[in-house]
């Protein structure tokens, strides 16, 4: 199965009002929950686009989930990125564990259908899952270099930058597998118990 999504027809305004509809017609039924056809109409609903030029952009269920998880992911990391400002590692992580977690809080839904297309995309269009897999190496690589001048500070006592990199990732990424915002945790405290858990423990930072 190849897909067969053209947006080149799409302006950036109409794209985003699309993936977000989407992105509330996953959070409400699943990546399965309903038929392309379904999904299409839903969109259309609240978007007032023509279901046809929705059909023509996204042929199919995975089409729109692959696009959302993307999208998602390039703000994710431009935004990570974007902050240039120097200071001793521990800070930058600190500043790097919040923005992403402020991510999260507002993207589940989208971080939720990227880990979930991911193996499907692998199966049937390697080319994209190298695009989306890509967009996450890139966020690694960002993060290994930050611990890497912490090890080279001594601020951080890990053996290996990759792996420990490798380890704050897929801790950040575990948000979103259990956190509430309606439970009662603040997204403060929330970036304090994440900040505490990856400096000190995973990264070997010392407390003051």
């Amino acid at each position: 199965m190849i897909m067969t999504a053209d947006l080149s027809q799409l302006d950036a305004q109409t794209l985003d009002r699309i993936l977000c509809a989407a992105a509330d017609v996953f959070a409400r039924h699943g990546l399965r929950g309903l038929d392309t056809a379904s999904v299409v109409a839903e969109v259309a609903a609240a978007t007032g686009l023509d279901p046809a030029v929705l059909h023509r952009d996204f042929p199919t269920r995975l089409d729109l989930a692959y696009t959302i998880a993307l999208n998602s992911a390039h703000k994710l990391v431009d935004d990570q990125l974007a902050d240039r400002r120097q200071g001793p590692p521990a800070e930058r992580i600190e500043r790097l564990v919040r923005r992403h977690i402020d991510h999260c809080r507002h993207h589940r839904t989208e971080e939720d259908l990227r880990r979930t297309v991911l193996p499907t995309l692998r199966a049937v269009d390697p080319a994209r899952y190298r695009q989306l897999s890509g967009v996450r190496y890139t966020y690694l690589e960002h993060l290994r270099s930050i611990v890497s001048e912490g090890m080279a500070q001594e601020r951080f006592h890990v053996d290996s930058s990759y792996t420990s990199a490798s380890t704050v990732l897929e801790t950040l990424e575990s948000v979103v597998n259990w956190y509430e915002p309606d439970d009662g945790l603040s997204a403060e405290e929330l970036g304090d118990v994440y900040t505490d858990l990856i400096i000190h423990h995973h990264l070997g930072g010392p407390r003051h």
